[in-house]
C-alpha cells in the first residue's frame, strides 16, 4: 500500500480532523492529513489493500486519486463545473448590480423570476452537488467545514427566492443571483487555490515523480519489466543511460556517471564502476549499468526522503492544533451568529424580512474557516521545499517552534567541526601491532577505523567474538588471543596497564588510540583530522546571533583544547562517551538552556535525541536518522545557521497567516451582521480569503539566505 494517498475533496482543517478521527477510532490507524496538497500519509497501514483504502475513504465522503488518470479526470470534472457555472452565472451578475443599486442597462427579461430560476437551478443542483455531498458526510461525522456554510447559504437564498415567487409574484425580492454567484466564486477560488497550492509543494512532491513503478530485470529470456514492489535482492536490474535508478544497490557490471545532486547537493556527477553503491532517485547519465538491489522500495533512500517530507509537512505544531480546535467550533458558532443576526434585525429592530435575511445570509457566506486550517501547513510546505533545494531536510514540525528559542548550540567534534576524514600520522609498534589494530577496526565504521584500515592496506587477521563499546573502542579474539583498541579510558575500564601514559607524546591536535592485549598496551596510533573550512565562520556567526557554541567530544583533553582555541569556543568537554554527551545536554537544559546539538550521526544518536533540536550532519546518504529534527544533506556546517534562520522566517509567516485569518473573520462578520455587505459580495470575499493565506505562504520563496 502507498505511504501517501491524494484525496480529491479535502478543503479545510475539519476535513483533516474527520479523516484522522475515522481511521484512528475505527481502524486504529494513525494518519496525517496535509490540507494544501490534499495528501493523507499513513503511519501504520495494518496491511490494508487499495480496495479497502478506497472503501474507507468513500464511506466518509472522500475520493482517493490513485493514478495520474484519476487526477486528470478530476481536473476535467472541475473544469466542466466551472465552465457550466460561468455560462449560467454571468447573466445573473447583471441582476446583482441592479440589487446593489448600480444603474446599468440590463435586459428586462433577466429580471423575470422564472428566467432567474432557470439560470440558477443548474448551478445550484449540478455545479453545487459536491458541496451537498460533503455537507452530508460532515453532518454524519458532526464535523462541519466550509461546505456547510456554502450549502446553508446557497440553499437559504435559493428556497427563499422560490417562496417569494410563489407568495409574492407581483414584486418578489429574489436572491437567485446570490446562490449562483456564491457557488461560482467558490469554484473559481478552489481552482485558483489548487493551482497555487501546487506551487507551495511542487519542489517537495516532484520527488514522487522520481519513483519507478516498474523495474527492468535481467532474465534468461531477456529483459522483463516487473512491478517495483516485487523486486528481490537476488534479481539483477538493468538501468539504461538517461534513466533514474529505481532502487538502492551495488553495481555488478558496467561503468557510468551518476547524478546524485538530489541527495548530496554535489553538482558534479560521480563515476560508478563495479562494486560502487548507487541510490534510488539518482540519474544514470552515460551507459547501461547492471545493479543488484540492496533495499526494497519501502526502504530505499528516495522513499525515506519522501516519507520524511510528507510526515514533516503533515505534522501539526502546537499553534496549528489550537487553530484546529477553534476550527471545530467555528462553523456552529457562525450558524448561531447568523440566526442571532436574523432575530436582531427582524424581531428587535423590526426591519423588513428581506433586510434581516440578507444580513443573516452575509454572515454565513463571509465566514471562512479554511484560512485557519491552511495557515501553518502551507507555510511549512513552502519552507520545506526551499530548504530541501538548499540541502536541508526538516524532519519535525516542532523545529519551527523550538528553533526560535535555541540559545546554545553544542557540536560534536569528529565529522562535525572537523572533516571527519582523519589520517594516520604515526604508529608506535611493530607491523603486527598495526595489523591487529586494522583487523579489529575492520568491524566498526568509525572514521578513525577507516583511516587505520586504509593506512595498513593489506590482508587482515580473522577476528572472532568482537564487542564494540560505542565511543570507547572495540575488542575481539585474534588467533585465540584477546586484543583491544580504543581510548585510555577503555583500557582502564578493562584493567589494562598503559605504560605509554608516562611517555611524553606530542599529541597536539592529534587523536591517540591504544592497541593492547588483555594485560597491557602494546602500541598506539596517532591520527589527525582537519577542521572544516567553514567551521570558524559558523562559530563566529553563531556568536553574532547571541547563540553560545560549545563542543562535546570523546577525544582527549589536549586535542579538545587545541580545537576549541582554534575555533574560539570558550566552553568544551572532552573524554565523553555518547551517553556522557546526552547527560551534559541534560545538565545544560536543567540550567535553563534550550540546546541544539549538531552531530554526524555516527555515535551521536543519544545526544541528538535528548537535545531540544537535533541537527544531523551527513556527508552521504544515511539521511533518515530518526534521532534528528533536521538533516543537513550537504557537507556544509553553515546549513545549521541557514536552517535556523529559515525557520524563524517561516514562523513569522505563519503568524501573519493567523493574523489575517483571525482579523478577516473578526472584522468581516460584524460588517456583514450590520447589513453592510451584499451576500454576493460576501461570497466573493469567502472565496478569496484563504487564497491570500496561500499567497502569503508563497512569499517565503522570496527568502534570501
Amino acid at each position: 500500500m502507498k505511504k501517501s494517498i491524494k484525496i480529491e475533496n479535502i478543503t479545510c482543517a475539519n476535513c483533516a480532523l474527520t479523516i484522522e478521527n475515522h481511521f484512528k477510532n475505527n481502524l486504529d490507524i494513525q494518519v496525517n492529513v496535509h490540507v494544501p496538497s490534499r495528501r493523507v500519509t499513513f503511519k501504520n497501514n495494518k496491511n490494508l489493500d487499495t480496495n479497502q483504502i478506497i472503501s474507507e475513504f468513500r464511506s466518509i465522503g472522500y475520493n482517493p486519486i490513485l493514478s495520474s488518470a484519476d487526477s486528470l479526470k478530476q481536473k476535467r470534472k472541475d473544469l466542466i463545473d466551472l465552465i457550466i457555472s460561468s455560462i449560467f452565472t454571468l447573466p445573473l451578475l447583471l441582476t446583482m448590480f441592479h440589487h446593489l443599486g448600480i444603474n446599468i442597462d440590463i435586459p428586462m427579461w433577466l429580471m423575470n423570476p422564472l428566467i432567474q430560476l432557470i439560470l440558477t437551478t443548474p448551478v445550484y443542483i449540478f455545479c453545487g452537488r459536491r458541496f451537498f455531498k460533503s455537507f452530508y458526510f460532515q453532518l454524519r461525522a458532526k464535523k462541519f467545514g466550509m461546505d456547510t456554510l456554502v450549502v446553508l447559504g446557497t440553499s437559504s437564498a435559493y428556497f427563499l427566492s422560490v417562496m417569494e415567487m410563489v407568495l409574492n409574484p407581483v414584486n418578489p425580492n429574489l436572491f437567485f443571483e446570490t446562490t449562483a454567484v456564491i457557488i461560482w466564486m467558490v469554484l473559481i477560488g478552489n481552482a485558483f487555490e489548487n493551482r497555487v497550492n501546487e506551487k507551495t509543494s511542487d519542489s517537495l512532491f516532484s520527488l514522487m515523480s522520481l519513483e519507478s513503478k516498474e523495474v527492468r530485470v535481467k532474465t534468461e529470456n531477456g529483459d522483463k519489466l516487473i512491478p517495483i514492489e516485487k523486486i528481490t535482492n537476488d534479481m539483477i536490474i538493468r538501468v539504461f543511460a538517461g534513466e533514474n535508478i529505481p532502487l538502492d544497490g551495488v553495481v555488478l557490471s558496467g561503468e557510468s556517471y551518476v547524478d546524485e545532486q538530489l541527495l548530496t547537493g554535489e553538482a558534479m556527477p560521480l563515476a560508478k564502476t563495479k562494486n560502487s553503491t548507487v541510490f534510488s532517485g539518482t540519474k544514470n547519465l552515460n551507459q547501461t549499468i547492471e545493479i543488484r538491489p540492496t533495499a526494497s522500495s519501502e526502504d530505499s533512500t528516495l522513499n525515506k526522503i519522501i516519507n520524511t517530507v510528507l510526515e514533516t509537512t503533515s505534522l501539526k505544531p502546537k499553534i496549528q492544533r489550537v487553530a484546529d480546535r477553534i476550527s471545530s467550533w467555528f462553523v456552529p458558532t457562525v450558524v448561531i451568529l447568523s440566526i442571532v443576526t436574523f432575530v436582531l434585525w427582524y424581531v428587535i429592530l423590526r426591519s423588513n424580512i428581506d433586510v434581516a435575511f440578507s444580513a443573516s445570509l452575509s454572515v454565513l457566506v463571509i465566514s471562512c474557516p479554511c484560512a485557519l486550517g491552511l495557515a501553518t501547513p502551507t507555510s511549512i510546505s513552502v519552507a520545506s521545499g526551499i530548504a530541501f533545494k538548499k540541502g536541508i531536510l526538516y524532519k519535525s514540525a516542532k523545529f519551527f517552534e523550538e528553533a526560535q528559542s535555541i540559545n546554545v548550540i553544542a557540536f560534536d567534534k569528529t565529522g562535525t567541526l572537523t572533516k571527519g576524514k582523519p589520517i594516520v600520522d604515526k604508529v608506535f609498534g611493530d607491523e603486527r601491532t598495526l595489523k591487529i589494530a586494522a583487523s579489529l577496526e575492520n568491524h566498526t565504521n568509525h572514521p578513525l577505523a577507516k583511516a587505520i584500515i586504509d593506512h595498513y592496506g593489506r590482508s587482515l587477521y580473522d577476528v572472532e567474538n568482537t564487542s564494540l563499546r560505542v565511543g570507547l573502542g572495540i575488542e575481539g579474539f585474534i588467533e585465540k588471543q584477546k586484543y583491544f583498541i580504543g581510548s585510555n579510558r577503555y583500557l582502564l575500564e578493562n584493567n589494562i596497564r598503559n605504560k605509554y601514559l608516562n611517555e611524553k607524546i606530542n599529541v597536539e591536535g592529534k587523536t591517540i588510540v591504544y592497541v593492547a592485549n588483555k594485560i597491557e598496551a602494546i602500541g598506539y596510533i596517532l591520527l589527525s583530522d582537519e577542521l572544516r573550512i567553514d567551521s570558524n565562520k559558523v562559530i563566529q556567526n553563531l556568536k553574532l546571533q547571541n547563540l553560545k557554541p560549545i563542543m562535546l567530544t570523546g577525544d582527549n583533553a589536549q586535542v579538545s583544547k587545541l580545537i576549541a582555541e582554534k575555533l574560539s569556543i570558550d566552553e568544551y568537554y572532552s573524554n565523553l562517551s555518547p551517553k556522557d554527551k546526552s547527560k551534559k545536554i541534560l545538565e545544560l537544559q536543567q540550567k535553563g538552556y534550550n540546546v541544539g546539538f549538531v552531530g554526524d550521526g555516527m555515535n551521536d544518536a543519544p545526544a541528538l535525541k535528548v537535545s531540544n533540536t537535533g541537527f544531523a550532519v551527513k556527508s552521504g546518504h544515511d539521511i533518515a536518522l530518526d534521532s534528528s529534527d533536521v538533516t543537513l544533506m550537504r557537507n556544509e556546517l553553515s546549513l545549521v545557521i541557514d536552517s535556523i534562520n529559515l525557520s524563524k522566517a517561516t514562523k513569522k509567516n505563519i503568524f501573519i497567516n493567523f493574523l489575517w485569518a483571525f482579523l478577516y473573520n473578526i472584522i468581516c462578520i460584524p460588517i456583514a451582521a450590520m447589513n453592510l455587505l451584499d451576500p454576493s459580495i460576501a461570497g466573493i470575499g469567502m472565496a478569496f480569503s484563504s487564497i491570500l493565506v496561500v499567497l502569503n505562504a508563497l512569499s517565503l520563496k522570496l527568502y534570501k539566505y
